[in-house]
């Protein structure tokens, strides 16, 4: 959610514009500055830093698991002592500030999706490659956020289970089959055989089931092609947003009427 004047939350913030974006920090307070609403912006944990800086209020917005993820990513690169040009003195401080406060937000996210929320909503099947692993658990995150029930393997198996045994379970209680397009999944026979087994349940109901979402370009499969794709390529903040319409919409006609 992008923020305004009469629209903002206190908490976590990523920053889309200025200076210091792609930054995430902790939303503490606004002021006025030339006529114009700003933010207190502190990139550490409460407590953890003492340096803030003004950011207008219209530069933020709440940050997705994924803008966690990559910023965790560029941050960790920053400081590893491979990097070509690691941070050093001040630059250093704040960006360790900073990456302790997004790795206590990312857990916490995490266990929430996993334990705390309520999931009333949609029961979604995330198909997709071990090597897109890294989305699929911010996306599961997200979905989690959204109130929908995700099933991701490593959440849902447990230790000495059967894997083909929970994976057929999840495919048959799913309401959705999300289907991560790249690649390496378009590659795969074991992805190939999940989503097929919902499309024909598909075809059979004449009802939705298998949404396709776009992370990287890639052979759409042949019978999928008719269907329109959720773009995640660009702008995944966007594309969250159209995946929950689609979600909603989906599920809203499934539902006998009233009268």
């Amino acid at each position: 959610m992008k923020f305004n004047s009469e629209n903002f939350e206190y908490g976590p913030v990523v920053v889309i514009k200025g200076a210091h974006q792609g930054r995430i920090g902790m939303l503490d307070d606004e002021t006025f500055e030339k006529g114009r609403l700003h933010g207190i912006v502190y990139f550490g944990g409460f407590g953890l830093t003492l340096s803030y800086r003004r950011i207008p209020i219209t530069y933020l917005r709440r940050p997705t698991s994924m803008d966690l993820l990559s910023r965790h990513e560029i941050v960790w690169r920053r400081l590893t002592s491979y990097s070509p040009s690691p941070a050093l003195g001040e630059e250093r401080i704040g960006l360790l500030e900073e990456y302790s406060y997004i790795a206590s937000l990312l857990n916490q996210k995490m266990f929430e999706a996993q334990f705390m929320h309520k999931h009333d909503g949609a029961s979604i099947f995330l198909s997709h490659s071990s090597a897109d692993k890294n989305f699929v658990k911010s996306l599961a995150v997200d979905l989690a956020e959204m109130g929908h029930r995700p099933w991701v393997d490593e959440w849902q198996i447990l230790g000495g289970e059967s894997i083909p045994t929970k994976i057929a379970e999840g495919l048959a209680s799913a309401d959705y089959v999300l289907l991560v397009l790249s690649k390496k999944s378009v590659a795969s026979k074991w992805v190939e055989n999940e989503w097929q087994a919902k499309h024909w349940d598909e075809i059979s109901s004449r009802q939705i089931y298998v949404i396709p979402i776009l992370i990287e370009d890639c052979e759409i499969p042949t019978l999928l092609k008719m269907k329109k794709y959720i773009d995640f390529r660009e702008d995944y903040d966007f594309a969250l947003e159209q995946l929950g319409l689609s979600l909603r919409g989906h599920t809203a006609k499934r539902r006998p009427n009233k009268g």
